[in-house]
């Protein structure tokens, strides 16, 4: 992954001004369009990676009540990069929408860019996958960036992304998972630990 805020700029003012000024919220809102309407390369068969990289922005904060257009807009771009699209290329793609923009609306302050984090992307070997536990039918799945196999995955540490529930509606407001299955979870990892306790 590749994760950054970037901060828009425009000059304040008020909203009933005969003034026409463009805002920071619109600047960001057509930030947002070209961010949207980057292109983006598509699963490489070379690469045997599963995913093609996806660029989505995740948060966006401006401004309070109604007379005051806003100097400043926050947002957070989350980027999945790919063994052929890494955190170079994401961040590339990202100064490039943020140049056009401030070419496109000039503000008296330049649009910034902070890199809050990046991960490597990483598939685990096939004589790496997990095996079957307590008699539990075990298949590996495609996992997110924000998790422990990613994190080790940068130490050089194969690791999975973990040993979880079956879910519906991921990160929706609608998650859920059926409750007979956390006293299973459960006891694989017990198992798990104490097996790892009595090699040492």
């Amino acid at each position: 992954m590749w994760r950054a805020t970037i901060d828009v700029h425009a000059a304040s003012g008020h909203s009933g001004s005969s003034k026409t000024v463009v805002g920071a919220i619109s600047r960001a809102a057509h930030l947002v369009r070209l961010l949207d309407a980057a292109e983006l390369p598509s699963v490489n068969a070379a690469s045997h990676f599963p995913l093609p990289p996806k660029l989505s922005v995740t948060s966006f904060h401006s401004g309070q009540g109604f007379s005051v257009t806003p100097d400043r807009c926050d947002l957070n771009v989350d980027v999945r990069t790919t063994p052929t699209f890494n955190a170079h290329d994401a961040e590339t793609l990202v100064r490039k929408a943020v140049a056009e923009l401030d070419a496109e609306l000039p503000a008296p302050t330049p649009t910034d860019i902070t890199q809050i984090a990046t991960w490597p992307p990483f598939r685990l070997a096939e004589d790496e996958q997990p095996a079957a536990e307590m008699g539990l039918a075990v298949k590996a799945k495609t996992a997110g960036p924000s998790n422990i196999g990613n994190l080790l995955a940068g130490e050089g540490i194969p690791a999975t992304a973990g040993f979880g529930v079956p879910y519906e509606g991921l990160h929706g407001i609608d998650e859920r998972t059926h409750l007979a299955e956390p006293p299973q979870v459960y006891a694989v990892y017990q198992r798990a630990v104490l097996g790892l306790l009595q090699t040492g």
